[in-house]
């Protein structure tokens, strides 16, 4: 387990408006705060999204997210400058079972980042973490009415199929 935070893993992402998103990984401490105005100003349908069913964002939700180590709970956050503030816009994160090797992945951007590239970029980065941390599998699960999030797995590399046992579409990525 790592506990030491990976600089290494800080990158910038430009999104088709000319915008740039800092890109690196959560710190707890700092992002707290940050991460739960994200989430709790989620529109009904993205945080239906993100979590297959609708959940009302909590601070105790909220600190369990912030439980990272960098290691088999990774998560990268997207941040911008808006007006000398900065603010988190998305969230991607995966979780491994080491045993396996395999790790789950989600993404959340936040409505007013949404259709401007951010997501398709920051899930292509955190794949390429995902690989350079020596996960084997990615896998997620998806709403069969998410055509976008769909769309973009499709476009990275998952085969998507539909996983009749829990009704939603599940979407898996070797990587080695």
């Amino acid at each position: 387990m790592s506990l030491v935070y990976p600089a290494h893993f800080e990158t910038v992402i430009k999104m088709r408006d000319g915008r740039e998103a800092f890109v690196r990984p959560l710190k707890p401490d700092v992002d707290r705060e940050k991460l739960f105005e994200m989430y709790s100003t989620l529109s009904k349908e993205t945080n239906y999204y993100r979590f297959l069913n609708y959940q009302p964002v909590t601070r105790w939700i909220v600190e369990h997210w912030c439980d990272v180590n960098y290691d088999d709970k990774m998560a990268l956050v997207a941040i911008v400058n808006e007006n000398g503030r900065e603010r988190i816009v998305a969230d991607s994160r995966y979780y491994l079972d080491k045993k396996t090797g395999e790790a789950e992945i989600a993404i959340v951007v936040h409505d007013d980042y949404q259709e401007k590239g951010l997501g398709t970029k920051l899930l292509s980065y955190t794949i390429e973490v995902a690989k350079k941390s020596g996960v084997k599998k990615l896998y997620a699960y998806l709403s069969p009415t998410n055509r976008r999030i769909i769309h973009v797995v499709k476009k990275l590399g998952f085969t998507v199929k539909w996983v009749y046992e829990v009704g939603e579409y599940g979407a898996e990525l070797p990587l080695q």
